[in-house]
């Protein structure tokens, strides 16, 4: 699954949908891009930020701006929790690490490179800080 984080301008949405929901650097847009960072993966994130509860962070990764999303007939788009957006750009380079080693412990990426997580969560940490004082939002493209 190819899960890029992408900073929009809500108001594009539409002008995206209609498009088919393309690749999102395509489009315009700022990306991260990601392979096999799931829902389940991205509330994990979540609940090491925030310590909202797992359930609660799912309903977040899972949430869509589409009405019933068909992901083997196009991309999905999720958000990218609010929280997860608020306190990452918060979390420092020192501890950065320990982050990257908590989220590393989680089932889903138990096996995963942790010099290209702590990498990715350094440049969604950075999409962050750039885009969202503009009132950009961050969602995810996740397509199979």
């Amino acid at each position: 699954m190819i899960t890029d984080v992408f900073s929009a301008d809500p108001a594009s949405l539409s002008g995206y949908r209609a498009a088919g929901f393309p690749d999102p650097t395509t489009f315009g847009y700022l990306a991260v891009r990601a392979r096999g960072l799931d829902p389940v993966a991205l509330a994990s994130l979540d609940v090491l930020l925030s310590d909202v509860s797992f359930e609660a962070a799912l309903d977040t990764a899972n949430a869509t701006p589409s009405e019933n999303p068909d992901l083997y007939v196009s991309p999905v788009i999720t958000t990218l929790s609010e929280r997860v957006v608020r306190l990452l750009p918060a979390v420092g380079d020192e501890s950065l690490g320990q982050l990257t080693a908590d989220w590393g412990r989680t089932p889903e990426l138990v096996n995963r490179d942790p010099f290209a997580l702590r990498s990715w969560l350094q440049r969604v940490r950075e999409l962050c800080r750039d885009t969202a004082p503009a009132g950009n939002m961050l969602f995810v493209w996740n397509c199979l």
